[in-house]
């Protein structure tokens, strides 16, 4: 046989093997049709068996023809003798050779027919955890609209199972956790005079706090929770974890206490709130990379303590707010490149305590700012020489500041407007 023969058909054969290729990756991913099992009808998938041991066979011819014809092009293409030269030996040699090549086609289609067994295998088992899956989650869809079915009841003892019975399902189902805290905030914001609505109200909020608690073993702290427009009454939100979005927008606090004491927030809202709440305390509070926010809320009651808080790389901003209550202690903050801000905000016959301290400085920033704010009657304590406080754009009318004078405030106060015999001591000098 020429070489140029022994050429064209390792061609031929190269080009058989392509087009089997591809038309196994135009009817299915894998690279030969019927090595994917798939839900067909069984002359269709025992024709893809056949297809796919072929295209195995034509890979094995492909392989050997090529390690064939280059260790021939390696030995430099020697010609065999005739048929009549080869002894009784040799011809065993060549029958048990011949014998080996059958043998190892054979392995091929062996090897064809349990890839394609085993890819059937993994296929039914693919298909036996989707469908645990689906079952899983229609358990989980039919709970959760009993749930809520019981929620909407008339029966507060009926509504109040659904509270648990919502609860244990955010529990169990962590993909729709937050739609089913979700459903419980909403209820919150239902304004409904029912009987036993307190009671069922009173278990939302014992459920989230249960939840939230900063070592719990069961945790909600990563989910958002709106409280828009929701009247709590005693609320007690201390010592709890925040690391989602809480919005207390609208919401109002009422009774005798509204604790978030060392409570640990990421980003907080309380956008018209109002603190009617006898005591009002966000102490020992920490806010981690977020922001808190006051816009348009009223702080009423007896007292309210923000004092001893962390705010690291964030911020305590209050704007348009009206502060009432007779004492207002922002004390002994603890600030990392966080700042407490107060703009347009209204003070009137309190004491307002804004001794941070000297372990809050150096700072680039000012870490307590007050901008275009009014304080009338007011007794501002500013600690150690006012350090890190600074006023600016303000109206002080009736208002004492007092400070030990024993470190100078190093920021002037600029643009303040004295009135009623107000005067500030030397250091805190208008630029």
């Amino acid at each position: 046989m020429s070489d140029w023969l022994r050429w064209l058909l390792i061609a031929l054969c190269l080009v058989a093997a392509l087009l089997v290729v591809w038309r196994g990756r135009r009817q299915r991913r894998t690279f030969f049709p019927g090595l994917t099992w798939t839900r067909r009808k069984p002359e269709r998938r025992r024709r893809g068996m056949v297809v796919s041991v072929l295209g195995w066979l034509v890979v094995a011819l492909v392989v050997a023809g090529a390690t064939g014809g280059g260790l021939l092009w390696f030995l430099g293409w020697p010609r065999l003798p005739d048929a009549g030269q080869f002894d009784v030996a040799q011809v065993l040699d060549l029958l048990k050779i011949a014998l080996s090549v059958v043998a190892g086609f054979g392995g091929v289609v062996l090897l064809a027919v349990n890839y394609r067994k085993q890819r059937v295998a993994e296929d039914e088992h693919d298909l036996a955890i989707q469908r645990a899956d689906r079952e899983v989650v229609q358990k989980f869809n039919e709970r959760f609209g009993s749930a809520a079915e019981q929620l909407a009841h008339d029966s507060p003892a009926v509504r109040l199972a659904g509270v648990y019975a919502m609860a244990g399902l955010a529990d169990d189902w962590a993909d729709k956790r937050q739609v089913c805290v979700d459903v419980l905030c909403g209820y919150l914001r239902i304004i409904r005079e029912a009987a036993g609505e307190v009671e069922v109200r009173e278990a939302i909020l014992r459920v989230i706090r249960d939840r939230t608690r900063q070592s719990g073993e069961r945790s909600w702290s990563a989910l958002d929770f709106d409280f828009t427009g929701v009247t709590i009454e005693n609320a007690d939100f201390a010592r709890r974890k925040f690391s989602g979005e809480v919005l207390f927008d609208g919401a109002e606090f009422v009774g005798g206490v509204a604790s978030f004491a060392g409570a640990e927030f990421g980003k907080l809202s309380f956008h018209g709130a109002r603190f009617s709440a006898g005591e009002t305390n966000f102490g020992g509070m920490t806010v981690t990379g977020g922001k808190v926010e006051f816009v348009g809320a009223e702080f009423a009651g007896e007292t309210v303590d923000f004092a001893d808080g962390f705010l690291q790389s964030s911020s305590i901003a209050f704007f348009r707010c009206r502060f009432a209550a007779p004492r207002v202690d922002f004390s002994q903050l603890d600030f990392t490149f966080g700042r407490l801000l107060f703009d347009r905000c209204d003070f009137a016959d309190l004491e307002l305590d804004l001794s941070i301290g000297l372990d809050a400085q150096p700072f680039s920033l000012v870490p307590v700012l007050a901008e275009n704010c009014r304080f009338e009657r007011c007794r501002i304590e500013l600690g150690r020489g006012g350090q890190g406080v600074k006023l600016a754009d303000c109206v002080l009318d009736t208002v004492t500041v007092a400070d030990t004078g024993e470190y100078p405030q190093a920021h002037p106060w600029p643009g303040n407007e004295l009135r009623g015999g107000t005067s500030l001591p030397g250091h805190y000098a208008t630029a």
